[in-house]
């Protein structure tokens, strides 16, 4: 998928298969696990700004937003994708999210924004960068954040990897995800080996968990 020219409708049936997956087996809740104890410090209405590294379909954007306008917090989220096809999609899918904003950036190359972000996401996206690209993707979204960041992955073992071979076909995903799925298990992490990430980026107030559908995330707030 990073390398494969994508139609509309293959874009579409790959995101579609994505958003499923983070719902039912533990994307969405992985991230929301993080921000509703972070959100322990917020004030009621407050406004909060969140920057999301390769947001894909910003199917994590928009449950995110669901779950502030029902907790009456002001959430905005700018995503960031290096896919005009991906972007595409991602636009359609948000017509009833003002709150989002998608711009079509490489994320290794972008150095600034011309806004405070209270703190930086990730999904599924680290495992596609080399190690001292995600070192400096750490140490940029420190930079970007003044509260915090939320980095979830997936975790690499061999009883995940034969899990998503088995369900991308038994459920006759799209080929991309056949392929895709099962190695970006194999470009995975362990939990020592995303905490070993984390050191030599500095980023020594996040905490590595493990959560439900072989997920890590890298999270934790400054204050």
């Amino acid at each position: 998928m990073d390398i494969e020219p994508l139609t509309e409708k293959s874009a579409a049936d790959i995101l579609q298969t994505l958003e499923t997956i983070n719902e039912r087996l533990g994307g969405v809740r992985a991230t929301l696990s993080h921000l509703k104890r972070f959100s322990r410090h917020w004030s009621p209405g407050q406004k909060i700004r969140i920057i999301d590294w390769g947001t894909g379909g910003a199917d994590i954007p928009r449950a995110i937003v669901r779950w502030g306008r029902a907790q009456g917090y002001s959430i905005e989220i700018v995503g960031i994708d290096g896919n005009s096809a991906v972007l595409d999609y991602a636009r359609k899918a948000c017509q009833a999210y003002p709150e989002i904003r998608l711009f079509q950036e490489n994320l290794t190359q972008m150095n600034q924004f011309q806004e405070p972000f209270d703190y930086v996401i990730s999904s599924l996206c680290l495992h596609h960068l080399s190690d001292q690209e995600i070192v400096e993707l750490l140490k940029k979204s420190d930079r970007f954040s003044m509260r915090g960041i939320i980095m979830n992955d997936l975790k690499r073992s061999s009883r995940a990897w034969a899990w998503i071979w088995a369900l991308t076909r038994l459920t006759r995903a799209h080929p991309i995800v056949q392929n895709d799925g099962p190695l970006s298990v194999k470009r995975a992490f362990t939990p020592k080996e995303l905490r070993n990430l984390a050191e030599r980026a500095g980023v020594t107030y996040a905490r590595v968990s493990t959560h439900f559908g072989y997920r890590l995330t890298l999270a934790g707030e400054k204050i």
